[in-house]
């Protein structure tokens, strides 16, 4: 990170570190490698290299990672400029809290202790791990990046981005990003409108969740419903509530309490026994290969319209076929590892309460519409085909 003096502005309340150079000899002046005004001043949205401005982007926080330099005393000669007003001092002790320390190598340099958010607390510089805001992300916050956990108060407003090592947001989530490489808690729920999409390298967690795209490494838990979703869980989802409509992929185990499907225009789709990331990518690639489907037959039909267009639409139609060859190769490399499949056997579908039409369950590739009406059943793998035993759950 590039040094940056701020020399000009009054930091904290210790006269002491401040005194101007009119009354006493300070031959060290101190410098910082973040703005340690940054908290009062105001946010504005970033520029774009186009000249244009990112009014999502308003740098809400300062990262900084653990051993990272926050601010060193730089001894001046007697040749140099003496005419500073503020952070020349004869005293190398540094003003910090939590998160900081002294570098074991040099006591001129202050250093990052952990990852998080460096600031300036009442004349410290302090490194804090959990970056609360307490409101809304929208405009006035812009997105929420944090290399450190995340705490919301408010809600994630639609079109915004919270990310972080652990994000919990206590307000709703609407058509907005949330990424986080742990855990991701949504306390009010998630109101996806058919945009948003969460991603926790762990575990999901959520009061509700609809018309969202949801991905867990580990495991998804909504403790309501889930409705219209579309649910990615690397181990087991687990809804206590009714899952209806979407589609939810896992490699292990479901668990859904009172409803599975329901409605004669929604279909629930539940496949097990898979690596759900690979799904995903599996998915995006198909889209990918008909959205080249699609343009290979639309040049070919330019083409075909006259030669002054023929020698351009050779050529791309030659760079279109390579995309094509292309996406195919990713999707064998996709399920080459035997990573890509679980054991079939192990995986179960959970339903204490009963199942509702438009129900269809896949475990490796054996696959079953559920009679609608069933109750208190476990769906399981045996012998290329899937089972219904009951009860769901053995007391």
């Amino acid at each position: 990170m590039q040094s940056v003096r701020y020399e000009n502005n009054t930091w904290g309340s210790h006269p002491e570190r401040m005194l101007a150079t009119r009354r006493i000899a300070m031959p060290y002046l101190l410098k910082f490698h973040f703005d340690p005004d940054y908290e009062r001043r105001r946010l504005r949205p970033k520029n774009r290299d186009d000249g244009s401005v990112d009014q999502y982007d308003l740098g809400y926080a300062q990262n900084v990672v653990a051993g990272q330099v926050l601010a060193e005393w730089e001894e001046l000669p007697p040749e140099a400029p003496q005419e500073h007003d503020g952070r020349l001092s004869d005293d190398i002790a540094f003003a910090h809290g939590e998160g900081c320390r002294v570098d074991p190598s040099s006591p001129l340099r202050l250093l990052a202790s952990v990852n998080g958010h460096v600031s300036c607390v009442d004349g410290a510089i302090t490194v804090r791990e959990t970056l609360s805001v307490g409101r809304d992300v929208d405009f006035h916050t812009g997105n929420i990046v944090a290399i450190g956990d995340v705490l919301i108060g408010g809600n994630v407003r639609s079109g915004f981005l919270v990310m972080g090592r652990n994000a919990t947001i206590r307000g709703a989530v609407e058509a907005a990003r949330v990424q986080a490489m742990g855990n991701i808690t949504c306390q009010a729920g998630i109101q996806g409108g058919s945009r948003a999409t969460l991603r926790a390298g762990k575990s999901l967690r959520a009061k509700f969740a609809e018309n969202a795209v949801l991905h867990a490494g580990q495991n998804i838990l909504i403790d309501g419903s889930s409705m219209h979703c579309r649910l990615f869980a690397g181990e087991k989802l687990a809804v206590k509530g009714r899952l209806v409509g979407g589609e939810a992929y896992c490699g292990e185990a479901v668990y859904v309490g009172e409803q599975l499907g329901g409605g004669d225009q929604s279909q629930t789709r539940i496949l097990l026994g898979y690596d759900a990331e690979r799904i995903h990518k599996d998915q995006h690639l198909k889209a990918l290969v008909r959205e080249t489907l699609v343009e290979i037959e639309a040049c070919q039909a330019e083409a075909g319209k006259g030669s002054e267009r023929a020698e351009a639409c050779d050529l791309e139609l030659d760079q279109l076929h390579k995309r094509l060859a292309a996406y195919k190769a990713q999707l064998l490399r996709l399920w080459a590892s035997p990573a890509a499949m679980r054991r079939f056997s192990t995986c179960r579908v959970i339903v204490p309460g009963h199942v509702g039409a438009n129900v269809e369950i896949g475990i490796g590739e054996a696959v079953l519409a559920v009679p609608e009406g069933t109750r208190d059943a476990v769906f399981r793998y045996h012998d290329g085909e899937i089972v219904t035993e009951h009860p769901a759950l053995h007391k």
